[in-house]
């Protein structure tokens, strides 16, 4: 979208007078007029004639005006702020408006930062193909990225590597991502609470609450700043946070967190999903601590919300195992189980699977084991988890399978 000031600005910086410039460019003077028009009726610049102006007057970039710039990232930050709330139909609707202002600016980078933002929307559609296809577009032309441009790169690729179950290569791209946006204010609410779901996930329990505390930080300023107070992030961040803080033994902080957060979302008639995730978060606090009773109440106030069959729903039955693992009731813990392992088996399970080989109840835990859990692992082929993590004797699996 090239204003009239460009227009105008680059014309008479070339000693060119209206008659000449319409002359160059094989246009009407009434045309080149109208474009110069400052007031609402203007005419906007076609693509093809920025793209000739750039070729007639030698220009590798037509700089931006202020109003310019202004213009698109209003555009763009009305795409992020409707991602951040989960608005994806009002953010499908500004994608064309911001390409074409992107596209009629001809400038390289808001061509970039608008592919960037598609590629992430269908990311967050769940749209991996569109997102990946985009991407590799996008790598191809990685020489004409600013630092900006590289960060957001950087990070959606982040998020892709953690959604993967790819930690290390995600860790390594959010560590990138931090370096580029230093000394910036790039870094936003997904950006932080992403880097510290990586660091929670893989054992880095401290750090993790360092990044999901700066994005609750950020979430604050928006609540001040716009008046909506819950982006699809704040729930969960306070979630994750409250459970790091428990693993660093700050249970109080992490309890003062999820009352507040419940007290809110339940006043807000908030959806059933995020009420069942703040008591699955509180559950874990509590079990955390050991009191296993109040741990398995919590789970079971979570299953009245969450959505049978969901991700949520699936570690609710790993965490209410625990509970009752760690009570000495192995038994009374074999329903969870059995619905968890129901479908493809997943990370939840292999990890209980290393909890119940360690269990105090050995007699119990080893019938359970070898009756339960080792017929299902086998049943989805994960041969190795179980030679890895409960070196069974090869016996004893050829007689299961």
């Amino acid at each position: 979208m090239l204003y009239y000031k460009t227009i105008r600005r680059l014309r008479e910086k070339h000693g060119l007078s209206h008659e000449e410039f319409a002359g160059m460019m094989g246009c009407t003077v009434d045309y080149v007029r109208s474009l110069e028009d400052k007031s609402e009726g203007r005419e906007q610049a076609t693509p093809e004639f920025v793209e000739k102006l750039r070729d007639k007057l030698n220009l590798h970039g037509i700089p931006l005006t202020d109003d310019e710039r202004t213009v698109f990232y209003t555009k763009l930050n009305n795409l992020k702020h409707a991602l951040d709330y989960g608005e994806y139909d009002k953010a499908a609707d500004s994608i064309p408006e911001l390409t074409r202002c992107a596209e009629a600016s001809c400038y390289q980078g808001f061509i970039n930062i608008c592919d960037l933002y598609t590629a992430y929307y269908y990311y967050a559609i769940n749209n991996i193909e569109a997102y990946e296809n985009i991407m590799s577009t996008l790598f191809e032309r990685m020489q004409t990225f600013d630092r900006r441009q590289l960060f957001y790169y950087t990070y959606f690729e982040g998020i892709h590597a953690c959604a993967s179950r790819s930690y290390n290569e995600a860790l390594g791209a959010f560590i990138k991502a931090e370096e580029l946006a230093k000394n910036s204010l790039w870094g936003d609410i997904g950006f932080y609470y992403v880097y510290g779901m990586v660091l929670s996930d893989m054992g880095y329990a401290a750090k993790a609450v360092k990044y999901h505390k700066k994005a609750k930080h950020i979430a604050r300023w928006n609540k001040d700043y716009n008046g909506r107070a819950n982006t699809r992030y704040d729930v969960y961040i306070d979630g994750y946070l409250a459970d790091n803080l428990s693993k660093i033994g700050q249970k109080d902080e992490a309890f003062d967190i999820l009352n507040k957060r419940l007290e809110f979302e339940k006043g807000n008639k908030s959806a059933k999903k995020v009420i069942g995730f703040l008591y699955l978060s509180m559950g874990k606090v509590y079990l955390r601590i050991g009191e296993c009773q109040k741990a398995d109440s919590y789970f079971n106030k979570a299953f009245k919300y969450l959505v049978k069959g969901s991700e949520a729903y699936n570690a609710n039955l790993y965490y209410k195992a625990l509970a009752l693992i760690t009570s000495g009731k192995i038994s009374d813990s074999i329903d969870c189980v059995n619905k968890g392992l129901s479908k493809h088996i997943d990370d939840l399970w292999v990890t209980l699977f290393e909890v119940l080989k360690h269990s105090v109840s050995s007699s119990e835990s080893k019938e359970y084991m070898e009756n339960i859990i080792m017929p299902k692992l086998l049943k989805y082929g994960q041969h190795e988890e179980i030679l890895r993590y409960y070196k069974a004797p090869i016996e004893i699996i050829a007689n299961i399978v």
